[in-house]
């Protein structure tokens, strides 16, 4: 049952993809190529509130021509499509993988979020995952990296009688308050707004990012920027830009903390203490497509061997990997 959910969802977005993919962008959101000496972006940027929006809220913000929304369920993302909103479309590696294998027009331009996933717990016996044995670990989004990476690990630390149940991520604080839940796998900024919430202790058990590192000596991908095939061949240039602008963004983020917490805190409507820790505990960095691409490929390999539908079941080609 849970496969075919997660086929349907993916056939689903891929026909909705299609239909709009195939239409001319508009040329008021992005700069005619031909006009190199214009040194501002006119474009809009999708992403789900998670590190990866991070650069994008300072980059709105620094850019007056650029213009930020957000996806936070799957209609959310398909309506955008299907009104062609957005240029440049944040989400997660393995979805833009499974979409190209069902020959979506889609090119990986940038890599900007690793890891910034953890595994925590309310139960201060629990230190590492051998402790969560004969227990429940819950995860959100079926089928996606938290599920699939929670799975590796629990396979590959042989612990026995876990099981993995799924929760809507908006109500994450709510069941760890009421004690419903205990442990489960969450993303930032969410950690560090439910840690500054919560009446009861919430420790970091696992670090999917160090864990990932340790094993393999390398980053663990997690989201990038795509763009569609054909809109990237005749907008070379806005990508020059939007690249470039994405890489300082993530730079000043850190480097300039008065400018991009105050930002976060609005966002999130959370206090910049809570945005502070949640920017700390992101790894955000910014890595052309080609730059990532080994990390990615390592990353495939492992959901091949453990999951191989969530990325199509095969490696993409080269031309997922958008060059300049």
């Amino acid at each position: 049952m849970k496969k075919f959910y997660y086929t349907f969802f993916i056939i689903l977005l891929a026909t909705t993809l299609i239909s709009g993919c195939s239409k001319k962008p508009s040329p008021a959101t992005a700069n005619d190529q031909d006009s190199d000496e214009q040194h501002t972006l006119k474009a809009t940027i999708s992403a789900p509130k998670s590190p990866a929006i991070f650069p994008n809220i300072l980059l709105a913000h620094q850019q007056k021509d650029i213009e930020l929304i957000t996806w936070e369920t799957a209609d959310t993302l398909l309506a955008q499509i299907q009104k062609e909103q957005a240029q440049f479309m944040a989400m997660p590696l393995n979805m833009g993988a499974n979409l190209y294998a069902k020959g979506m027009p889609l090119q990986l331009i940038q890599v900007n979020t690793f890891g910034s996933m953890f595994l925590v717990s309310t139960d201060n016996n629990v230190h590492e995952i051998e402790d969560i044995a004969h227990q429940t670990i819950f995860v959100p989004s079926q089928g996606g990296p938290p599920d699939i990476l929670t799975n590796y690990l629990i396979a590959q630390h042989n612990i026995p009688d876990v099981k993995l149940s799924f929760v809507n991520i908006s109500e994450i604080g709510q069941q760890l308050a009421s004690g419903a839940i205990q442990h489960v796998v969450i993303p930032e900024p969410l950690l560090s707004i439910v840690q500054a919430n919560l009446q009861t202790d919430l420790h970091i058990v696992i670090n999917f990012e160090e864990v990932w590192q340790k094993q393999f000596n390398q980053q663990l991908p997690q989201t990038g920027i795509f763009v569609n095939k054909a809109w990237a061949s005749s907008n070379q240039q806005a990508i020059k830009q939007f690249q470039a602008l994405s890489g300082t963004a993530i730079t000043d983020l850190y480097q300039q903390p008065d400018v991009s917490l105050p930002l976060l805190s609005d966002f999130f409507k959370s206090k910049e203490k809570i945005m502070k820790n949640a920017l700390a505990n992101s790894s955000l960095h910014f890595q052309t497509a080609q730059q990532a691409r080994n990390a990615i490929e390592a990353y495939f390999k492992i959901l091949l061997e453990i999951a191989p539908d969530s990325i199509g079941g095969a490696l993409p080609d080269e031309d997922f990997y958008y060059s300049e």
